[in-house]
């Protein structure tokens, strides 16, 4: 009889064993099965479409598409998109002290690039869901989708590629990092950040600023901010007994200016956002 024998599991993989394979969609919240469980499996995410939220731990991630991130086993994250947002997820195991020394060199995130964004997501959609009845292959093609697409974004964390101006650039801002100007606006988001102390901070003139996170991130730095510090007032609002005036305070917004936007953007007052999580997590404690 002809084909492949996978009756004998040393076909897998030796170093990569890929455990689970995610995809998600808007508008609600995404309770991602943490490696903390385990202590083995990393979970590597693609966003493709929207924008959105991931919480790794105490750390908060601006998820916008064209981006990976990658969450260590040590950490345990919940991801929340747009109603149009889209992300694929994969749950990983390493097994190869070399692979994972390669792995943990990876930033926890970064951009992709539209080429590197079709080739992840075609070779993540490729491997197949694992355990599928229907093709006994599944996990093995997992495995090696989940390699190719680690080497891949290896690959673009060594920057190979021509140095032109832009892209020396690019790599002296990065510092081995994802995007240091974003860095520094997810730093002083509280603060009264424009476009010309970035300008004087990191040398470059602000249109460039511009263009290298329209194309980066697919958004202003002014419209970065703002994400910004919607996330964190959406999290105090969530987290914290602090007045709406003191929260629009916090994140360098008047209340007036604060209580508009969230209306335009979340379709309520931030009074009844906390309101509604509040109602959630009585909900949700009830069932213990």
């Amino acid at each position: 009889m002809n084909g492949v024998d996978v009756t004998h599991n040393e076909l897998r993989d030796a170093g990569l064993r890929a455990t689970g394979f995610y995809c998600f969609g808007g508008g609600c919240q995404n309770e991602v099965i943490s490696g903390k469980k385990d202590g083995e499996a990393y979970l590597l995410l693609l966003a493709l479409k929207g924008r959105g939220e991931l919480r790794m731990d105490a750390e908060s991630f601006v998820v916008v598409s064209g981006y990976y991130y990658l969450v260590p086993p040590e950490y345990g994250c919940k991801l929340a998109l747009s109603t149009e947002g889209r992300a694929l997820g994969v749950r990983f195991e390493l097994r190869d002290g070399g692979l994972e020394r390669i792995v943990r060199a990876i930033p926890r995130m970064g951009a992709c690039g539209s080429a590197a964004v079709s080739d992840i997501e075609y070779w993540l959609q490729a491997g197949g869901v694992p355990g599928d009845a229907d093709d006994p292959l599944a996990f093995y093609r997992m495995d090696a989708a989940v390699k190719t697409v680690l080497l891949t974004l290896a690959r673009l964390g060594t920057g190979r590629k021509p140095l032109t101006h832009e892209v020396r650039s690019e790599q002296a801002l990065s510092g081995g990092g994802p995007f240091p100007m974003a860095d520094y606006i997810r730093n002083h988001y509280a603060a009264k950040v424009t476009l010309d102390d970035m300008a004087k901070r990191f040398g470059f003139h602000p249109h460039y600023i511009i263009r290298m996170f329209n194309r980066r991130l697919g958004m202003s730095p002014i419209q970065y901010l703002q994400e910004v510090r919607l996330l964190k007032a959406m999290e105090l609002l969530e987290t914290t007994s602090m007045t709406v005036t003191e929260i629009s305070e916090s994140v360098g917004w008047t209340t007036s200016y604060f209580s508009r936007l969230f209306h335009e953007r979340k379709g309520e007052s931030p009074s009844q956002f906390r309101k509604k999580k509040i109602k959630s997590a009585v909900s949700a404690m009830k069932h213990f």
